[in-house]
Parts: structure tokens; C-alpha cells; sequence
């Protein structure tokens, strides 16, 4: 466009039939058309420059936006990927939780059972046993000393082994009657357990001076018999595994709401029990001394059986000639303890 206009302005020049005056007025105009022209360039300059940015822009914006489309189908193809993964194990999750299921339903079914068979063994056992022991404490009145040494010494055998194997099928018994009472719960006031327990234990407690600190025990929901026999057993072990001072007795407890269960502990003052014990000493037949003191070592492992009847835990802290203490928690009831104060 430039030299078309400088081509103008030189021809306007050089015509010679216009004055002065008129070819002055011929260049402004020229100019003015000449600046016109230069803006107009000027602008559209800018507007090539400013559609080239434009462009440049949308190409990059063109181009993230594929990224971020090939990155947002990669994710879902590894979100895909997860969710069937997922979808596998919570398969694999169902497939074992059903097998646990019915091996769980069949270990109840099969320690049912066995209980059932631990009672009924048991207690047809005690029939025979009883003959045994009968004639062979007959034995010992008729012929004791006209056998011979040797021969009473055999006698006594047999009736020691008679009175331990009823001792035996007795402990089978309570700990077989304690799983067959699952099914026997009812409130219970532990006011009256603690009664019949004393009651159980008069002599022993009378005999040995005992001492028993307690305040008035809550009501729970429960199987009296298990419940009897798990205060018994441990009040009765803490006598028999006393010092030579007056055995003293404390029974406290709360209640813990936030787990809706009763918590009790029962301390005592007497010999403690050896730390090598602690792992096994709630299981059955598992003695903690000697045999200085009687006992098949059942009572702890019917304790433990008790307690788990009530869906609670029993443990116990010990130092040897310090003393033991039992804590064992009981399922409360659902709404407020009947007793408000824990002791």
C-alpha cells in the first residue's frame, strides 16, 4: 500500500494545471489517507499478532486439555482396575467369612457335643466307680492285715485312685455344667450368689477366720449357677492359698459404662502366685503348687469358663507373699446399672 501512495503523491506533483493551492490541499488529503492507511496496517497487524497469540493459546489449551484426557482415561482404566480388584477380594472376604462361618458353626456344634459327651461320660462313670470303691474300701475292713503288708499296701491304692478319679469326674461335671447353661439367663442379685457362696464355705470360712470385704453387689443379667460357682472358686482359693495371717477378702467393683459391662476385682492376702504360672493358669487341670495342697486345678478354669459365659475377661495380678487379685468384667445390663455407686 506504501508505494501506491507515494506513486500519488509524486503524480500530484507533477501536474502542472493544478496551482499551488489545490495540490497543498491534494497532499492533506493524501496524508490523511496515507495515516488512515498506516493505522489501519497497524491494526491489523495487531490483530494477526494477537490472532497468532490467540491461536498459540487455544493449541496449548487444545493440548492440555489431551493430556489431561489421556491422563483422566488412565485413571479410570486403573480406577477400573481396583474397583475389579476390590470386587475380587470382597469376593474372596465373603467366599472366607461363609467358610468361617459354618467351620465356627461346626467347632460350636462339635464343643457342644463334646460337652454333652464330657457330662454323660462322666456321670455314667461315677456308677462303676462307685462299685469299685465300694468293695474295695470292703476289702480294706474285711482282710486289712490278714493279706499282708504288701496287699493292704495295694488295697490303699486302689481306694486313693477311686477318691481321685471321683475328684476328677466331679471337677468334669462342674465345668461341663457351666457350659450347659448358656441358655439360663435371668437378672441375679450377686447379694444372694455371695450368700449362697458363704453358705457353701461356712466351715472353711469359720475354721480359718476369713474375712470378706464387700458392699452391696449390683443385679446382673446371668446364670446363677455359673455365677456361684465362679465367686466360690475364687474365694475358696484364696483360703486355700492363704498365709498364716487371718485370710482377709476384699470384692470391689465398678461399672463402665461406655463398654456397658461390670468390672469386679477380688484381692487377697495370701501366698500370691508364681509369675511362671500366669499363662496357664486359668486352664484345666492346671495346678499352682504342689501337691502340699489339695486340688485337681480346675477351679480357675471354671472361673474363666464363667466368665465368658457372661462375655466378660478374667485375669490377675500377683507378686509371690503380696497377695492376689483376680479383675474380671460381667455384661451389665442395657440401660442404667442398678446400683449407682461403684465400690
Amino acid at each position: 500500500m506504501k508505494p501506491r501512495i507515494d506513486k500519488l503523491i509524486q503524480t500530484i506533483q507533477s501536474l502542472a494545471s493544478v496551482d499551488e493551492t489545490e495540490r497543498e490541499m491534494l497532499m492533506n488529503e493524501v496524508q490523511k489517507i496515507e495515516k488512515t492507511l498506516d493505522r489501519k496496517d497497524f491494526i491489523l497487524k495487531r490483530m494477526e499478532k494477537d490472532r497468532s497469540i490467540a491461536i498459540n493459546i487455544l493449541q496449548s489449551t487444545i493440548e492440555d486439555m489431551q493430556k489431561q484426557k489421556n491422563a483422566l482415561e488412565d485413571a479410570n482404566l486403573r480406577l477400573k482396575a481396583q474397583q475389579e480388584e476390590l470386587q475380587y477380594k470382597n469376593q474372596i472376604i465373603k467366599e472366607k467369612s461363609r467358610s468361617l462361618r459354618e467351620n465356627l458353626h461346626m467347632l460350636e456344634q462339635s464343643y457342644h457335643e463334646m460337652e454333652q459327651f464330657s457330662y454323660i461320660a462322666s456321670h455314667d462313670l461315677k456308677s462303676p466307680l462307685r462299685t469299685i470303691a465300694s468293695f474295695a474300701q470292703l476289702l480294706s475292713r474285711r482282710y486289712n492285715k490278714h493279706l499282708g503288708e504288701e496287699a493292704d499296701e495295694y488295697i490303699d491304692y486302689i481306694v486313693a485312685g477311686v477318691r481321685h478319679m471321683n475328684e476328677v469326674i466331679e471337677s468334669l461335671l462342674e465345668y461341663s455344667k457351666i457350659g450347659n447353661a448358656s441358655s439360663d439367663m435371668e437378672l441375679i442379685d450377686l447379694n444372694e450368689v455371695l450368700r449362697i457362696v458363704r453358705f457353701n464355705l461356712k466351715k472353711e470360712l469359720e475354721d480359718q477366720y476369713v474375712i470378706i470385704n464387700v458392699n452391696e453387689l449390683p443385679t446382673i443379667p446371668g446364670n446363677k449357677i455359673a455365677l456361684v460357682q465362679l465367686f466360690q472358686n475364687l474365694i475358696h482359693n484364696s483360703i486355700k492359698f492363704r498365709t498364716v495371717q487371718t485370710p482377709v477378702i476384699d470384692i470391689k467393683f465398678r461399672f463402665i459404662e461406655f463398654e456397658q459391662q461390670w468390672e469386679f476385682s477380688l484381692s487377697d492376702n495370701g501366698v500370691g502366685i508364681d509369675p511362671s504360672y500366669a499363662s496357664k493358669i486359668f486352664q484345666p487341670f492346671q495346678r499352682l503348687d504342689t501337691e502340699n495342697v489339695p486340688g485337681l486345678g480346675m477351679g480357675l478354669a471354671i472361673c474363666r469358663k464363667a466368665v465368658k459365659l457372661h462375655h466378660g475377661n478374667i485375669n490377675c495380678t500377683s507378686n509371690q507373699s503380696e497377695g492376689t487379685t483376680f479383675t474380671f468384667t460381667l455384661a451389665a445390663l442395657q440401660n442404667a446399672p442398678l446400683v449407682d455407686k461403684a465400690m
